[in-house]
């Protein structure tokens, strides 16, 4: 028997290969440095604890604690805790009601269940480009197909090449995926690409993806930091008839392991109804949430105000003596973009890592035309040389 096991003809999905690639020799030369012992300044994470930024210990202790005790008999909810649901809502205004509020472990889960709920296999879900490679994989999960509309460089500024999103709709798209702050190029929708957006989504009929988990670190020209309650998308996309926007604690208040996320959907009563059913139905199959973190989140938001503050100008503070390094300074977010000519993008970040020990992404990963580097500000004081970038 032991034998017969092992010599069994394993079969394994088809999509087995996209999930279990051998690593780079990007990824190999970083590992090389660590077992060795040589410095590494980790400039392609966006993990904001690795760049010594934590949320206070004693308030996240009583906030736990405070959880535990409220989940000590389990009663899941499969929207989620109405207390937590209540303090995503009330963190939104006073009119968003909590029965359209469902809680995730996380943005990246909350896509997967949106690319279920949308699309059937061979769908498709139009999202930004230059986009985070993470997309590929949960489409490849929910079987559908991602097309991509263009962001691109006009007047010093990123903004969407609305050409490229309007001819990227076709008859088999169920959503447009809006990321603001975008992640890398740090964009973020100007009140004009909104309305535009808006009626494309309402003509159309078109559901709208919109991403905000950098909402809390969106800075004015003059570095000032800008109210997310003010970002177009808030207010410009009130009249489309089914908008879902996805948020969570990783980005927000630092704590990317609470594992809390959630989505807001707003529009047509009756398709906002029928989308909170669905939702319902596909949390129920998992109830993925951890309990003691749903209890917790009212108390985070209350008692991390503070925190969120300090963090939020220390960001600023962070962007700002990062000015230099980008060709085209963030308006969001953690990352930003620097184009670095005509050199090969693959080489420039091996030559980064082996001769300075910096690691950074190359501009392909995200899907960036032309040849560029992207990396976050958060760690920048541990880099004291900063002249490879001059090309």
């Amino acid at each position: 028997m032991f034998f017969s096991l092992y010599c069994m003809d394993f079969s394994f999905a088809r999509s087995m290969d996209d999930f279990a690639g051998e690593p780079n020799d990007i990824a190999r030369l970083r590992s090389m440095r660590e077992k060795n012992g040589l410095p590494l300044y980790d400039l392609a994470s966006a993990n904001v604890n690795d760049a010594g930024i934590y949320f206070p210990e004693d308030v996240l202790h009583d906030a736990v604690m405070s959880g535990l005790a409220q989940a000590k008999k389990y009663e899941p909810d499969s929207k989620g805790q109405l207390v937590a649901r209540q303090a995503v809502a009330d963190y939104y205004d006073d009119n968003t009601s909590p029965d359209r509020v469902v809680i995730t472990p996380g943005t990246s889960q909350s896509y997967l269940y949106l690319f279920k709920l949308l699309a059937n296999p061979g769908d498709e879900i139009l999202v930004p480009r230059p986009a985070y490679p993470l997309f590929e994989y949960i489409a490849r999960l929910a079987e559908v197909t991602l097309t991509y509309y263009n962001l691109k460089i006009d007047n010093g500024r990123w903004i969407v090449d609305m050409d490229s999103l309007i001819s990227g709709i076709t008859p088999r798209t169920r959503a447009i995926t809006l990321i603001s702050p975008h992640n890398p190029t740090g964009h973020v929708l100007s009140t004009d690409e909104v309305r535009v957006i808006a009626s494309l989504a309402t003509v159309k009929k078109i559901p709208l993806i919109v991403d905000e988990v950098f909402c809390e670190f969106v800075y004015e020209d003059n570095g000032d930091l800008r109210d997310a309650r003010t970002l177009p998308q808030r207010n410009e996309l009130a009249t489309c008839p089914l908008v879902f926007t996805l948020n969570g604690f990783s980005k927000m208040f630092a704590l990317p392991g609470m594992k809390i996320g959630w989505m807001v959907v707003t529009g047509d009563s009756g398709l906002v109804r029928r989308a909170v059913a669905a939702l319902e139905t596909i949390a129920d199959t998992f109830l993925a949430t951890s309990e003691p973190m749903q209890f917790a989140v009212p108390y985070i938001f209350e008692k991390g105000k503070d925190f969120l503050d300090y963090y939020r100008k220390e960001i600023g503070r962070r962007l700002q003596s990062a000015r230099s390094l980008y060709s085209i300074v963030p308006q969001g977010g953690f990352y930003g973009v620097r184009t670095i000519g005509e050199k090969d993008e693959h080489e420039f970040v091996l030559e980064a890592l082996r001769e300075h020990g910096i690691l950074l992404h190359p501009g392909y990963f995200f899907g960036l035309d032309e040849p560029s580097v992207v990396f976050s500000f958060l760690q920048k004081e541990s880099v004291s040389d900063w002249s490879f970038l001059d090309v």
